[in-house]
């Protein structure tokens, strides 16, 4: 008897615990505000092709309006301010459809928000979109005001 109470003691402290480290990196949708460069996608670093600008996205937080670049292309769309903290739907974007010389990273882009379903701020201090697994897809770090 005195296992199962402290199995099912230990097992409350860990529960507890983890949902701890959880709530330490949620955020709220206007901790997202502003723009963010696009430094890494699915696990590799973002390397724009020369004469191709760094993809970068942009939400903000009071009307849900989202913009940015994919390095070639332009994109915009909306998303709902009003979602659990940390979920997001990226899927409608719309983009301009330009043709550049390289569209390797646009592509990576494109298909990487296209799965986007929730954010979370990392330790270092970048923001990360995740699809459905724990590892990000894309993460983001805070652009220099130009």
């Amino acid at each position: 008897m005195k296992k199962v109470v402290l199995s099912l003691c230990m097992s409350a402290a860990v529960a507890g615990l983890s949902s701890c480290v959880s709530t330490k990196d949620a955020v709220s949708f206007p901790d997202m505000n502003g723009e963010w460069n696009m430094i890494e996608i699915d696990g590799a670093p973002v390397i724009p092709a020369p004469g191709q600008e760094f993809p970068f996205i942009a939400f903000d937080a009071k009307t849900g309006q989202v913009y940015g670049s994919t390095g070639c292309n332009r994109l915009t769309g909306q998303v709902d301010v009003n979602a659990e903290s940390g979920r997001i739907d990226l899927g409608a974007l719309g983009s301009t459809r330009m043709m550049c010389p390289d569209m390797t990273v646009e592509q990576q882009v494109l298909t990487a928000l296209a799965e986007v379903k929730s954010y979370r701020k990392l330790s270092d201090g970048h923001m990360a979109l995740f699809g459905s697994s724990k590892r990000p897809l894309v993460v983001l770090q805070k652009r220099e005001r130009q």
